[in-house]
Formats: C-alpha cells, structure tokens, sequence
C-alpha cells in the first residue's frame, strides 16, 4: 500500500465499521464493481449520498457512491480490484493469421 494513501472507513447503518475500497461516480458503476466482489465471496455494503437517494440521480456528486468491505476483508478487496484493472481484454488482430470459421475455402 502507498504510504500516501490513507483509509477511508465509514460506520454503516448496522454500526459496523466499513473501509472504502472504491468509489463511484454513479449507481450503476458502483453495482459492477459491488458484484464482483461478491462473487468472490466479500461482503458489500454501498454508501450513496443522501441526496443522491433523495432525487433521481445517479450520476455526478450528488450520484456518488463509495464501495465497502469489512477490514477483514480490505486487503484481498483491494487486490482484487487492482488486478482487475491491470487485466485489460485481449487485442483482436484482424490481419490474415486470424481464421474466420465460416470461410470455407
């Protein structure tokens, strides 16, 4: 971790104490982000603004939302989530050692 990085935790609703490991600049970026650590088995909890819940937007400051973990869980959070930015798709060549199925030649 940077040393110029600092943690950001947030108590939630259920007094529990969460650390931020994303940010979001709307709902739906925020969900994409929540689902995949839930599929690697990381509790989530997505602290919207309050005026953000309160008028239908969901984008810019008002639509802001930060992703949370339990500390147990930050370190691996945060690795996964560094590894998937790191993973970028793989490039598609389109010059002729690419091999169309449907050309029957």
């Amino acid at each position: 971790m940077d040393e110029n990085s600092q943690i950001v935790k947030r108590r939630g609703p259920d007094d529990r104490m969460w650390f931020i490991v994303a940010e979001a600049m709307g709902a739906t970026d925020a969900e994409i982000v929540a689902g995949l650590l839930r599929s690697a088995g990381i509790p989530v909890y997505l602290f919207r603004e309050a005026l953000g819940t309160a008028m239908p937007l969901t984008v810019g400051l008002v639509g802001g939302v930060q992703v949370g973990v339990p500390e147990a869980y930050y370190t691996e959070a945060k690795a996964l989530l560094e590894s998937d930015q790191d993973t970028a798709p793989p490039e598609f060549d389109t010059d002729e050692d690419w091999d169309d199925p449907l050309d029957e030649e």
